[in-house]
C-alpha cells in the first residue's frame, strides 16, 4: 500500500501559518504544539531566513522524530526535498536521521536504512556523489538504482537531493565520455537527466549542453567515439531543440550551439549525397561529395539545411539522421533536392540533380531553416565564381552559378575553392578535395 504520509500534510494555509508560528514559539523559548512540530520539517529549509536558523528548532524536530516514526518520515522527506549540500543544518539533520534510522525498529524504515547503507544517502557530503557514481557505473539499470535509493516516487524525482546528484554526475561525465566505457556512461547519464519526457531539471539545460559538449570544445583532433557524438547531438536536439530552429533555448551556450550545427551539417551532407547516389544520375556526385567533405573536415561549414525534392522517397533516412531538421521543395520544378551550406559570410546551394552551384552573401541568400522552398527561391542571381587559373572549367560568369564541369580534372572545384577563399577566407588545397 502506498505510504500517504510522504506527502506534505494538509493545505498551504496551514503551512504558512506554521511557518510563522513555529519560529516565533522557538525564538521565545516556548514549546510548539506537537502537531505543528511534527510538520515542521516541511518548512525547516524554507523562508527568509529559513526556519532552521531559529535556535533549538531542529533539536525539537529531531526529538519528535525520535518518538514518532511518522515525524521521522516527515523529516526525511523534507530533508531530501529541500536538500542543499552546504545549507544551514543540512549536515546535522542528515546525521540525526542516520542515528534515528539506526535505532528504529519500524519496518517502514527498512528501505531508507538499506538506501543509506548502500549509497550513504543521508551523508550530506558523500551521499550525492556516491549515488551519482552508481547511476553512471552500477551494473543495474538506472531505474533500479534510483528505486534502491528510494527515488522511485515522483515527488522525490525532482527533489533538491537529486539536483545535487545531477551536479555530481555532470562533473564526472566529460572525463567518462573519453574512456572506453564512454557510450555506456553517456546512455546511463541521459536516462537519469530525463524525468518522464522532459529534462529532470529544465532550468539546468544550459549547463547540461556545456557539459555534454565539453570534450569537443575547443575542437581538437582527438575526441570521443562517433557513437558518443551522435547520442550527445540527438539528446540535446531532442531536449533543448534544434539550434537552427530554436536559437533562444541555446542562450548562454552559443559555442555549443555552433558545434551542434556543425554536427548537423555533417549529417545533412551525408544524407544529401546518399540520396544523390540512389536517385540522381549525376556522374559528378562523388566529386562533389569529396569537395564538400573536405570543407567539413577543415571546419569551414558552419551550418547546413537540406530541402528534399519530390522525387525523393527516402525521407525516412532524413528523419533518422536529422529528426525534423530539414525542409522540402514544393511547387513547379521541385523534383530535385537542395542542400544549403553556410560558410562564414556566404551561403551556397547544391542541387541533387542537374543544376549549377550557387553562392550569395548571407543577407541575400535563401534562409536556412525554412520548412519549404520553391525553385524560384533558389534560382536567383548569385555571386560570380572566379575563372579557373589553369584555363579549364570555364571563365568567370555573373549571376548564373557554377556548372560542375571537368570534375576529373578539378575544373569546377578550383573555381569553387577560389570563391571560398575570396569571400569566406577558407583555404582549400587540391589535395584536400582530390578524389581518393
Amino acid at each position: 500500500m502506498r505510504d500517504r504520509t510522504q506527502r506534505p500534510p494538509n493545505c498551504v494555509t496551514r503551512k504558512r501559518r506554521q511557518h510563522v508560528a513555529l519560529p516565533a514559539q522557538a525564538h521565545n523559548g516556548g514549546e510548539p504544539d506537537p502537531r505543528d512540530l511534527k510538520r515542521a520539517p516541511w518548512i525547516l529549509w524554507q523562508g527568509d531566513p529559513p526556519a532552521i536558523s531559529f535556535p533549538g528548532l531542529l533539536d525539537r524536530v529531531v526529538g519528535q522524530a525520535t518518538r514518532s516514526p511518522r515525524a521521522l518520515r516527515y523529516l526525511i522527506e523534507g530533508w531530501l526535498r529541500d536538500f542543499v549540500p552546504h545549507g544551514s543544518g543540512v549536515i546535522s539533520a542528515g546525521l540525526a536521521i542516520q542515528r534515528r534510522l539506526a535505532d528504529s525498529s519500524d519496518a517502514r524504515m527498512d528501505p531508507w536504512q538499506a538506501a543509506h547503507s548502500r549509497f550513504r544517502l543521508f551523508d550530506a557530503a558523500d551521499g550525492p556523489a556516491t549515488l551519482a557514481a552508481a547511476i553512471l557505473s552500477a551494473p543495474q539499470p538506472v531505474a533500479t538504482v534510483l528505486e534502491a535509493a528510494c527515488f522511485n516516487d515522483q515527488a522525490r524525482a525532482i527533489s533538491g537531493y537529486l539536483r545535487s546528484v545531477q551536479a555530481e554526475l555532470l562533473e564526472r561525465l566529460p572525463v567518462e565520455l573519453e574512456r572506453p566505457a564512454g557510450p555506456v556512461r553517456l546512455t546511463r547519464a541521459c536516462i537519469f537527466l530525463i524525468n518522464g519526457n522532459a529534462l529532470r531539471f529544465d532550468d539546468t539545460h544550459t549547463v547540461i549542453a556545456k557539459i555534454l559538449c565539453k570534450p569537443w570544445l575547443p575542437e581538437t583532433a582527438r575526441s570521443p567515439k562517433a557513437e558518443v557524438q551522435r547520442e550527445v547531438r540527438d539528446f540535446l536536439v531532442a531536449h533543448l531543440g534544434n539550434p537552427q530552429l530554436k536559437p533562444g533555448r541555446w542562450d548562454g551556450a552559443q559555442s555549443e550551439a555552433a558545434l551542434i550545427k556543425r554536427w548537423l551539417a555533417r549529417a545533412s551532407l551525408k544524407v544529401f549525397f546518399e540520396l544523390i547516389a540512389e536517385h540522381a544520375r549525376d556522374r559528378h556526385w562523388k566529386y562533389r561529395e569529396a569537395f564538400w567533405s573536405a570543407c567539413i573536415e577543415i571546419g569551414a561549414i558552419d551550418d547546413a539545411w537540406l530541402a528534399l525534392g519530390t522525387r525523393v522517397h527516402a525521407s525516412a533516412r532524413a528523419n533518422q539522421e536529422l529528426g525534423d531538421a530539414f525542409g522540402r521543395m514544393t511547387g513547379t520544378g521541385a523534383s530535385a533536392s537542395v542542400l544549403l551550406l553556410k560558410v562564414g559570410p556566404i551561403v551556397l546551394a547544391e542541387w541533387s540533380h542537374d543544376g549549377p552551384l550557387r553562392a550569395w552573401p548571407v543577407e541575400q541568400a535563401p534562409k536556412l531553416g525554412r520548412r519549404s522552398y520553391t525553385r524560384d527561391d533558389i534560382v536567383v542571381p548569385c555571386l560570380a565564381f572566379p575563372g579557373d587559373p589553369f584555363g579549364s572549367g570555364g571563365r568567370e560568369q555573373v549571376a548564373t552559378g557554377l556548372v560542375h564541369r571537368e570534375s576529373e580534372r578539378g575544373g569546377w572545384q578550383r573555381r569553387a575553392a577560389l570563391l571560398l577563399a575570396r569571400h569566406a577566407n577558407v583555404r582549400l588545397q587540391q589535395t584536400d578535395w582530390h578524389l581518393r
